[in-house]
């Protein structure tokens, strides 16, 4: 019997070139339309897709995925990779099946998004396959691609025409929610030791339960830190199942206290 679980909030970044489709891609999945290529989008737009039920991990689990479509210059990707990609679940790498210089591009946006989220789930969505003869990659891009990317889980599809934009996208949200479950078995059997930064943090989000604690607030009240090491605690502490995240926008978010975070903070005080 597969068990229903409770439902879940994930956020998913799309990256790429510029005028790859990543717009036209999500909005075929997210609204089953297809609006044709205007040329690259400008800045970072966020849709949102809720209440998907997906099958993971012997659970079906309930989801509502926050998708971050970034457009595709890099020097907006390079100056705000800390906002746009802390956070992230998972991402999809996309790139023109019928331009060889997007697929090349691949592991700079893979290396970048993973320099700030860390090893999360990814997938590489090839779009416009309906354009590429045969619809396939070319015998030079198949070879370039398969030595990069040996093991990464890769799709043929088209926003035009819809071919493999669900499988495609259902498939890296299945994976993000098969790492959560692998990730929560192993802290349940993990003793949690937390240091005086997150001590304060969990201190902070129990006054403000249940309503939870704006960023803003914690980095204004949290002194002597600087915002990548309080991000870094924030981050641990959802890890380990401490508190949740519940994102209010593409750099803002509010950070609640769980039970389990506040037994944590029973047994810190009591020692």
């Amino acid at each position: 019997m597969i068990e229903k679980t409770s439902k879940t909030k994930l956020k998913i970044c799309i990256v790429g070139e510029k005028s790859v489709g990543k717009t036209s891609l999500l909005e075929r999945y997210v609204f089953g339309t297809f609006g044709g290529d205007s040329g690259a989008s400008s800045g970072t737009k966020m849709s949102l897709m809720s209440s998907r039920n997906i099958e993971a991990g012997g659970k079906v689990v309930d989801v509502d995925v926050a998708f971050f479509d970034l457009m595709g210059a890099t020097a907006v990707r390079d100056s705000f990779k800390e906002v746009l990609f802390w956070g992230a679940h998972g991402f999809l790498a996309v790139a023109d099946m019928t331009r060889s210089e997007t697929i090349r591009a691949l592991p700079a946006w893979v290396k970048v998004v993973r320099s700030i989220a860390g090893e999360i789930p990814f997938q590489v969505l090839l779009n416009k396959a309906d354009l590429a003869p045969g619809g396939e990659l070319s015998f030079d891009d198949s070879g370039w691609f398969n030595s990069r990317f040996p093991k990464t889980p890769y799709h043929l599809v088209s926003a035009r025409s819809s071919i493999g934009v669900e499988d495609g996208v259902d498939a890296l949200i299945k994976a993000v929610i098969e790492s959560i479950l692998a990730k929560a078995a192993v802290k349940k059997e993990t003793p949690v030791r937390v240091g005086e930064i997150s001590k304060k943090i969990l201190s902070f989000a129990k006054r403000r339960s249940p309503m939870g604690v704006p960023k803003k607030d914690l980095l204004m009240v949290i002194k002597n830190v600087d915002h990548d090491s309080l991000m870094a605690e924030i981050e641990e502490l959802k890890k380990n199942g401490l508190v949740t995240i519940e994102l209010t926008g593409p750099a803002s978010f509010l950070v609640k206290i769980t039970e389990k975070g506040e037994k944590q903070l029973e047994l810190t005080a009591a020692h």
